[in-house]
């Protein structure tokens, strides 16, 4: 079992190693800047769409650590069969971008909002080319908590990635740029079971490690074309 390191200001025990980032998404910095200078659309007069995702993290201390993704339906319109992090579209119900982040986990993933102490919020991604803005949500737990997929509609399947050594977000065995139609379009992580991360969740997934302290993935990492099926 993981030894919890002590405890930083305003977190729970066990967390300690999160720090840097919990600072951040307590202040509601940027966690990914989408200004890529290619001419996007401007976002909608009426500001978009507001959407959460949850960036849930589990373990005591950076070596145990692993975060949730789920593989998207392979029957859905919208980017089926990719992988993102729990998340949707905010509700009239809905408190708050917290709100929304944790209801849409426990209806995808099953995961109990009890088990997820909330460390913060970033601040809103516009993603100008869907109307939308999306509030990525850091929470933790000190144990991976009892997750199943909810609907096997919306879900395919859940994959707990760790954040560091083999097989890991961090295995520079693992990690890539990927290109399509010519382009290149940012981080890609070829995780094991042929869990393949790309675009939007890359990137939030590479600035996540850069804010504990570990490397981006290198401009000069190896290419990986975008397989047909994860493009759609």
């Amino acid at each position: 079992m993981s030894t919890a390191l002590p405890s930083a200001e305003g977190l729970p025990g066990g967390a300690g190693f999160l720090a840097p980032l919990a600072e951040r998404a307590r202040r509601g910095d940027v966690l990914v800047d989408r200004r890529d200078g290619r001419g996007s659309p401007p976002m909608p007069t009426d500001g978009g769409r507001r959407s959460a995702v949850l960036i849930h993290v589990a373990g005591t201390d950076l070596a145990g650590a692993r975060l949730v993704l789920e593989e998207r339906g392979h029957r859905l319109r919208s980017q089926p069969g990719q992988f993102s992090l729990p998340g949707g579209k905010r509700d009239p119900g809905d408190r708050d971008d917290v709100h929304t982040a944790l209801r849409e986990a426990e209806e995808e993933t099953g995961l109990d909002p009890a088990d997820a102490h909330v460390l913060g919020a970033f601040a809103p991604i516009p993603m100008p080319w869907r109307g939308q803005l999306v509030i990525p949500v850091l929470s933790w737990s000190a144990e991976v908590p009892p997750l199943g997929v909810q609907d096997p509609i919306e879900v395919e399947r859940l994959v707990w990635a760790p954040l560091t050594g083999s097989d890991s977000l961090d295995d520079a065995a693992l990690r890539r740029r990927g290109r399509l139609n010519g382009h290149d379009v940012g981080p890609v992580f070829e995780l094991p079971e042929d869990a393949f991360v790309w675009g939007f969740t890359a990137m939030i997934l590479e600035q996540v490690l850069a804010g504990l302290g570990l490397d981006p993935v290198p401009a000069d990492a190896p290419t990986r074309e975008i397989p047909p099926e994860r493009r759609r």
